[in-house]
């Protein structure tokens, strides 16, 4: 995030934060300002490419059980990255408007999250990312990258002041432009490739000392250890802790006391 996106933040923020009024009237102005604040191209006019798979106001047809097929339109929509539903809030009641913090309004945000969630049932392959919004309020994010999005409360709030924080702006830059970058599964993928390439240094270093056999074996211990911390076996991260705090800044107790560790992992006491 740098100073240019910084300033167009600011000049959205201030154009729409705390806004109430009509939905139908402000959401299309405020998802274009939207995409002007992240720097990202905005929608074309509807109807000029073929499907539409980038657009506010996007068709879908829903079958209904009596064999009636109705059209539902999506507030916001692009094919492999987004389903975005808006609803607009305000400080007082009217029409077509729920008082923010209210039971009703409360209700009304999950009913947009319902709409949404209609919507990828009826669409030829689900978004990636599910998002309700109040304009002038806040964001609801749900993630589908499984095909599941969970239910309501399975979301992730985002008020709109934090699109000034750089994590949070980068995030939806992605929801727009690159979204499996966000995906649990590579991002899960990428840390193990990581992860396995700096082991295999390490063993590369370790094996100049010994040999390939105990070195494997003594990794694989440390691996567990670790593991054995993870879901909490192992409590309050007692290697991690003595690795950091102890080892690490006086090598030669590391041997013994290792030893004693997993010599206590193998037959209960206490280390």
């Amino acid at each position: 995030m740098n100073e240019s996106d910084l300033a167009r933040v600011q000049a959205f923020l201030s154009n729409w934060k705390g806004s109430s009024g009509d939905e139908r009237a402000n959401k299309d102005s405020f998802l274009r300002d939207l995409c002007v604040a992240l720097g990202v191209v905005p929608p074309p006019p509807k109807g000029s490419v073929a499907g539409d798979r980038y657009c506010f106001e996007k068709d879908v047809k829903i079958p209904h059980p009596s064999g009636k097929v109705t059209t539902g339109f999506i507030d916001f929509y692009k094919a492999e990255h987004f389903l975005l539903e808006a609803k607009q809030g305000g400080t007082i009641a009217g029409k077509g408007m729920a008082k923010r913090g209210t039971a009703t309004y409360r209700k009304e945000m999950e009913k947009a999250f319902v709409q949404a969630l209609a919507y990828t049932r009826n669409l030829d392959s689900k978004p990636p990312f599910l998002l309700t919004c109040d304009i002038g309020s806040h964001f609801e994010v749900w993630l589908g990258f499984s095909g599941d999005y969970g239910g309501y409360g399975a979301r992730r709030e985002i008020l709109l002041e934090q699109l000034l924080e750089p994590e949070t702006f980068d995030f939806f830059v992605d929801i727009f432009t690159d979204p499996q970058k966000r995906n649990p599964e590579k991002i899960a993928a990428k840390v193990t490739r990581e992860v396995a390439s700096d082991l295999a240094e390490l063993a590369k270093l370790l094996e100049k000392q010994h040999e390939p056999q105990l070195v494997a074996h003594f990794l694989m211990r440390c691996l567990f250890t670790m593991f054995a911390e993870d879901v909490e076996l192992l409590k309050g991260e007692v290697f991690t802790k003595a690795l950091k705090d102890r080892w690490i800044g006086y090598p030669p107790a590391f041997k013994s006391e290792i030893e004693t560790l997993w010599q206590t992992m193998n037959t209960g006491g206490n280390f």
